[in-house]
């Protein structure tokens, strides 16, 4: 079976494994998004992986590699119109090999009393795990800047626990890039014992 045969290929490494290849894909409308693909994207390369990085709108064929990151700003309670064409594009890919969702919300999906609400923020999520069943879905709170919301909308979202300023959880994102690297190294040395 040749490399472009099998779905889960992955080239040799200079350390002596399989290097996997990674792609990283978000659509970010103010650079919250950009900035948790980019941090994602600088751990999994320390696992020895091959990340690129790059907007859902230039990425053309998903296919060339070995497992997709794909995450989104949510604008409106929906994942902004580049991610969702990302996934139209690709869905035969995506499909057929490891996936890891991400949003970037308003709160994320740790806070106590709103999170749990906020997981099933975007709509159209559920059809999306449904058809390409990904390994994990997360939502991240996001960077709210103040000078971006109505004086009501901010009284609203303090009254529901939120907060100005960053509020990206840069722990709780390094920690769910370490289980999607365990991931990809068991994967890598699966190929290898072939």
């Amino acid at each position: 079976m040749t490399a472009t045969e099998h779905p889960d290929r992955t080239t040799q490494s200079t350390r002596g494994g399989h290097e996997v290849r990674v792609l990283v894909a978000y659509a970010s409308r103010f650079g919250s998004t950009w900035g948790v693909a980019e941090r994602v994207a600088a751990r999994l390369r320390t696992g020895g992986n091959h990340v690129d990085v790059r907007p859902a709108d230039q990425v053309g064929d998903a296919s060339a590699y070995d497992a997709v990151v794909l995450g989104s700003a949510v604008f409106n309670q929906r994942w902004l119109p580049d991610a969702d064409q990302f996934v139209k594009r690709n869905l035969d890919a995506l499909a057929t090999r490891p996936v890891w969702l991400f949003s970037v919300g308003t709160f994320g999906d740790r806070k106590r009393l709103i999170g749990p609400l906020m997981k099933r923020e975007p709509k159209g999520i559920r059809e999306l795990e449904q058809a390409i069943r990904p390994r994990d879905y997360r939502v991240f709170a996001g960077v709210i800047d103040r000078y971006r919301w109505p004086f009501v909308s901010r009284l609203f979202y303090h009254a529901l626990g939120g907060r100005l300023g960053d509020n990206r959880d840069w722990w709780e994102i390094d920690r769910w890039t370490d289980e999607i690297g365990c991931a990809l190294q068991l994967a890598s040395k699966r190929l290898e014992a072939r």
